[in-house]
């Protein structure tokens, strides 16, 4: 691959049969749906990446959406993975980034080449359920207040286990003046337990 804009055509494709292999091997009904859009490099070349729509068994769709042009540097180019239900999970937040190797250019995720095993857990990541019951109510709650929910604050209200705890968290959020101050305090009752002193 002469350039990030032959790498980030190629290296999209080559994502879009892993995606399908990965698929093919979890038994899953649903197909990978692919399509292309042009981009333009600086000499005016049209080169083609692909973006990936990937039904889930949970009824969500996984998209994975090559950004419009390289990052600012030209260092690399940004593959964002975004799920219908808007569950974000931080092994997933950042993307995936095709970067220049000694020898060519490599999929990364979170500054680590997408190997086997770094892509079988992206897609448990993927596969795995949102936010139910209380700590859904809770995420709405955030979201109607300040927009999407970051990947901390999801990870903090998925790993929330006492029903005290969840309504110290939903107080919180209604309640709390920034949203830095609603996590802040989101937080510190992550590492809350019922047989804590007040």
């Amino acid at each position: 691959m002469r350039d990030l804009y032959e790498a980030i055509e190629k290296l999209t494709v080559l994502l879009a049969l892993r995606i399908q292999n990965t698929v093919r091997k979890r038994g899953w009904a649903e197909k990978p749906k692919t399509s292309r859009f042009e981009v333009r490099d600086p000499n005016e070349r049209a080169h083609y990446p692909t973006r990936i729509e990937l039904p889930m068994s949970l009824g969500h769709q996984v998209s994975f959406v090559p950004a419009d042009a390289p990052s600012e540097d030209g260092q690399s180019w940004n593959i964002q993975i975004r799920r219908s239900d808007g569950v974000l999970r931080r092994s997933f937040s950042d993307g995936i980034q095709v970067r220049k190797v000694e020898n060519g250019y490599q999929l990364f995720i979170r500054d680590e080449v997408l190997d086997d095993s770094r892509f079988r857990s992206l897609f448990d990541d993927l596969a795995t359920g949102g936010l139910s019951g209380h700590a859904m109510t809770i995420g709405k709650a955030f979201k109607s207040r300040f927009g999407s929910i970051s990947a901390e604050v999801y990870e903090i209200l998925c790993s929330a286990q006492h029903l005290e705890q969840l309504d110290r968290m939903h107080e919180a959020v209604l309640t709390e003046v920034s949203q830095l101050d609603v996590e802040t305090a989101l937080g510190q009752l992550a590492k809350w337990s019922p047989n804590q002193a007040e």
